[in-house]
């Protein structure tokens, strides 16, 4: 008889990790990308020829970076005709943000564990001046900032990163948390943080004023650090922890610890949240979309709402009915167990069980994108999804079943 192996203690190995930055390489080098291959957020595509509006204009500005492409319709002819090899991201280790289309000379950062485990996770170094690809538009100066992200910004800070066994990522967050970012709608204080450790290892005054000018440049290195986090509870003694999140403007989809490679996903991908000044309540939205989810299922994001005073404010006349009157309440329900190296011992992990029973789903705060995939971003956004997506991915976890979905 076959006797299965101990299961690990998941929560313990989570808390266990600290992520930090160890480098920068091209996703060519760091996840073996040939031409044609593009990363997406979010589970698989129904069909990856005729993905959503938001994500086809940031394929089609990926291709014309590239130089896969010379003209706007030629990028859509090569999609069109299945010349693209369009894919998730989080298979691959990588968490990518919004609409943002990682390609082979993407700039990733790395992220590792410093405790010493093989862990490594990696996201795209995000553009200065200005929106990336993430926004879903083609607007023409994203090319601009593209070609200054490849060619200026990745090798500086490659080079202020070289040399120095890593920056570790969660004395910055806690920083940030100190000072009222949430981690993923505000970073503006860890980001500071970031670039002050940066500047003080011979970062270049100018990527470091372009760097502290984007608030939000900590970001995708703050997701990738959240990803890596869960990623140590996979296999262990919790398999209903939720471990991957993200939508691709179609869906919405979590993963679970047990079967970390299952998308379980919903089709109810809507949004709700203040719009900015000048985008009229008429214009569409995209459907939910980004792995920055991982943030806010590992606990902070939207489930930090409560001790973060700006965003609680832009975000506070479209909270939930259950979560308005005491957003913190309804967090530590939700959460698993206290994290010792945030503030005031914050509590991480979300298990679909507890949600369950519950019967309340944690929010996620993503960026609003205009749904005709020329707009870019319009405002900033609630998402929750149902209950059900939890009770399916269950289902399907204790049933082996195949990828598990809920309309």
């Amino acid at each position: 008889m076959t006797v299965a192996p101990p299961r690990f203690d998941a929560l313990a190995a989570l808390l266990a990790v600290r992520p930090a930055c160890a480098g920068i390489d091209t996703a060519a080098q760091a996840l073996g990308l040939q031409r044609h291959q593009l990363l997406h957020a979010g589970p698989p595509l129904r069909d990856a020829r005729r993905p959503p509006p938001v994500l086809r204009s940031s394929v089609v500005m990926s291709c014309l970076h590239e130089g896969w492409a010379a003209t706007e319709d030629e990028a859509e002819a090569m999609l069109l005709d299945g010349r693209l090899d369009l894919q998730p991201a989080q298979p691959l280790g990588c968490v990518t943000p919004l609409a943002a289309i990682v390609t082979p000379s993407t700039p990733l950062f790395v992220v590792h564990d410093a405790a010493g485990t093989s862990l490594k996770t990696w996201a795209p170094v995000s553009t200065v001046g200005g929106p990336d690809t993430r926004a879903g538009s083609r607007d023409a100066a994203v090319l601009q900032r593209l070609r200054h992200r490849d060619l200026v910004l990745a090798p500086a800070l490659a080079r202020a990163l070289a040399g120095v066994g890593g920056v570790e990522l969660l004395p910055l967050a806690a920083a940030g948390l100190a000072e009222g970012d949430d981690l993923h709608s505000r970073t503006a204080a860890a980001n500071a943080t970031w670039v002050a450790r940066l500047r003080s290892r011979g970062l270049d005054d100018a990527v470091a004023d372009g760097t502290a000018g984007n608030p939000l440049f900590f970001l995708t290195l703050w997701m990738a650090a959240c990803s890596l986090l869960l990623r140590a509870a996979e296999g262990g003694d919790r398999p209903g922890l939720v471990t991957r999140a993200g939508g691709n403007g179609e869906s919405f989809a979590i993963a679970l610890a047990g079967a970390p490679d299952r998308w379980t996903t919903c089709s109810d991908n809507r949004l709700v949240g203040p719009r900015f000044p000048g985008r009229p309540d008429t214009l569409p939205l995209a459907g939910a979309i980004g792995d920055s989810a991982v943030i806010d299922l590992l606990g902070l994001g939207a489930q930090r709402l409560a001790l973060a005073p700006e965003p609680l404010a832009a975000f506070g006349p479209f909270l939930p009915d259950d979560v308005s009157g005491d957003p913190e309440a309804m967090s530590r329900r939700l959460l698993a167990l206290p994290h010792p190296g945030l503030p005031g011992a914050w509590p991480v992990g979300v298990d679909a069980q507890r949600v369950v029973a519950e019967g309340a789903a944690p929010l996620v705060v993503l960026a609003m994108l205009a749904a005709d995939g020329e707009t870019g971003m319009i405002g900033r956004g609630l998402y929750r999804p149902p209950v059900s997506m939890f009770t399916a991915a269950l289902a399907a976890l204790h049933g082996r079943a195949g990828t598990a979905s809920t309309a």
